[in-house]
């Protein structure tokens, strides 16, 4: 591939997921930080009826008890968590069914904007997303890969570019021990 064709590749594909590359590192430190991640959590409606011991019958028994409240909920798929189901993605109005010893408990959950932000970063926002999620680790390689060939190639950057991955993986490799 000549250079400047591979030039173009990296930059195009850096490009494209920049607000990927923005998003992952600030809903990453505010999550550290402790920051901004809330969501508000109502009582709904309560569920008598017994849960299907078949799992593949859950999403359509969920589905019922939702329109049996006039609910216009609409959910990708649940996530069992104990005696919890989360109606996901998560990363919207979304809600949580809990088991109780009379039924189920249900719960609206109402994320502020961090929580929208991290429910993504974690992968618990809508499927597509995941796989754009997907998309974006396989480019990040490509984008890694070829800036690290392109700045081989050049004597001047050579050094500064193997000291620093050096540096990087010192400081990984201190971290795992």
């Amino acid at each position: 591939m000549k250079r400047i064709r591979l030039i173009q590749f990296h930059l195009g594909v850096a490009a494209f997921f920049i607000p990927f590359m923005l998003l992952m590192p600030l809903s990453g430190v505010l999550h550290l930080a402790d920051l901004g991640e809330n969501q508000s959590k109502t009582a709904a409606f309560t569920i008598a009826d017994v849960v299907p011991e078949d799992k593949a019958a859950h999403e359509e028994f969920f589905r019922e008890q939702f329109k049996k409240q006039g609910l216009d909920f609409s959910f990708e798929y649940i996530r069992y968590g104990g005696k919890d189901f989360t109606f996901r993605p998560s990363s919207r109005v979304h809600y949580m069914a809990s088991q109780t010893d009379a039924g189920l408990e249900v719960y609206k959950l109402d994320p502020n904007l961090g929580r929208r932000i991290m429910e993504i970063h974690k992968g618990h926002g809508p499927r597509f997303m995941r796989w754009v999620q997907g998309g974006f680790g396989v480019a990040m390689i490509l984008v890694t890969l070829s800036g690290i060939w392109l700045a081989v190639t050049i004597p001047a950057y050579r050094r500064i570019m193997l000291g620093s991955v050096g540096a990087g993986a010192l400081l990984i490799l201190l971290a795992l021990l």
